[in-house]
């Protein structure tokens, strides 16, 4: 795979996956640039969440390659990519509801091998997070939605990861607590982890990104700046042809 380390931190070529027999991927290639914020759109059922998984080891890459930092990772199961330093929150309210907040980050901290450590990280997450300080000693279970959100993204930043993976964090949630997940994820990018989105919602996505990649049907359409897809491509056409396939 040619490629100069830190030019790209993460580079898909050729990749096929899918479920079962069905074929979902179809030789997929995409770089998400180091530096910034890529965001992955396309209509429903265009493969968006099946790449993020098959870049990430929950499901199995048929063939093809994937690299992280220059490093080949096709196929590493994913609790072996949180140590070469790319995590992933999946869609939804990933927590444990019957434990406290604090208790959800420590659990997170699996990789960390310094106590010392641990409490820094816990400390620089409630400094980025303050919503969570103030709940550190209740059920996650009893936070509101956005709350929930927010405490699955500071549950894998204990674990200071060079790219975070993010599938639909505006899902279900008010137009208030998506402007403030944003500008969290906006702040991550500026403190130098590298952001790769999957996102629905079209417009909040394409606010942040730097980089873009339309998917549909299992096909990377575009790739590039915001505004060149914004000026030379009819983005509700391709959506409408994605739909019309379903």
């Amino acid at each position: 795979m040619a490629k100069t380390k830190g030019e790209n931190i993460l580079e898909v070529r050729n990749l096929v996956s899918g479920y079962g027999r069905i074929e979902t991927l179809h030789g997929i290639n995409m770089d998400v640039p180091t530096g910034g914020i890529t965001a992955i759109i396309g209509p429903n059922g265009s493969g968006k969440s099946s790449l993020l998984k098959s870049v990430s080891g929950l499901i199995k890459t048929w063939s093809g390659s994937v690299a992280l930092d220059g490093k080949d990772i096709t196929n590493f199961a994913a609790h072996k990519l949180v140590t070469e330093g790319m995590t992933m929150v999946p869609q939804g309210r990933v927590v444990f509801p019957q434990l406290s907040v604090e208790e959800n980050l420590r659990i997170n901290a699996f990789t960390v091998k310094s106590r010392e450590l641990v409490q820094t990280r816990l400390e620089e997450v409630y400094e980025f997070l303050p919503i969570l300080s103030e709940r550190r000693k209740q059920f996650a279970g009893n936070l509101s939605g956005g709350e929930q959100v927010m405490l699955s993204i500071a549950k894998v930043l204990m674990q200071k990861p060079k790219l975070l993976l993010l599938d639909e964090p505006s899902l279900g949630l008010s137009p208030k607590i998506v402007d403030f997940v944003y500008d969290r994820i906006q702040q991550l990018a500026k403190n130098g982890v590298d952001v790769l989105v999957v996102e629905q919602n079209t417009k909040k996505a394409l606010s942040i990104a730097e980089h873009v990649v339309v998917l549909v049907l299992g096909n990377v359409r575009f790739e590039g700046a915001p505004k060149v897809l914004e000026q030379e491509v009819d983005l509700g056409r391709l959506f409408l042809e994605g739909r019309i396939a379903e």
